[in-house]
C-alpha cells in the first residue's frame, strides 16, 4: 500500500466514477459497487490493492462536508489555471503566428531588393 496519496493530483470524483454534484449517498454507492471489484480479499491483482487504497481515500474526503469543500476549491482552482494556461497558449501561438509573417514579409522584401539591384545593375552594364 502507497505511504501516502496525494488527493491534489487526482480526480476522487473520476476514480469513484461520479459527477462532481454527487449527494453523500451517491458516493458511498460508487464506494462499495467499486470497492467490491477491487478488494484485495477478492481481486488477486497487485494494483488492486492501490485502486483500493484510492477508493477508500476518496470515500474520506468525498463524504467529510468540510474536507469535500476544500477538495472541490482545489478542483475549481486547477481547472481556472489549465484554462489560463490554454489561453496563454492560443496566445503565444498568435505571436508566434504573427513573427512568422514578419519575418516572411522580411525575407520577401529582402529578396525584392536585391532583384531590383541586379536589375539596376544589369542596366548600368548595357
Amino acid at each position: 500500500m502507497a505511504a501516502s496519496f496525494d488527493y491534489t493530483k487526482v480526480d476522487l470524483y473520476n476514480i469513484l466514477g461520479i459527477q462532481i454534484d454527487a449527494t453523500a449517498k451517491d458516493v458511498i454507492k460508487a464506494y462499495r459497487k467499486k470497492a467490491l471489484k477491487y478488494h484485495p480479499d477478492k481481486n488477486k491483482d497487485p494494483g488492486a490493492v492501490e485502486i483500493f487504497h484510492q477508493l477508500s481515500k476518496a470515500l474520506e474526503v468525498l463524504t467529510d462536508e468540510a474536507a469535500r469543500a476544500a477538495y472541490d476549491k482545489i478542483l475549481k482552482a486547477r481547472a481556472a489555471a489549465q484554462l489560463r494556461h490554454k489561453q496563454l497558449d492560443a496566445k503565444r501561438q498568435k505571436l508566434k503566428e504573427d513573427l512568422e509573417a514578419r519575418e516572411q514579409a522580411g525575407v520577401s522584401e529582402k529578396q525584392k531588393n536585391v532583384q531590383q539591384a541586379r536589375n539596376l545593375q544589369a542596366e548600368v552594364e548595357d
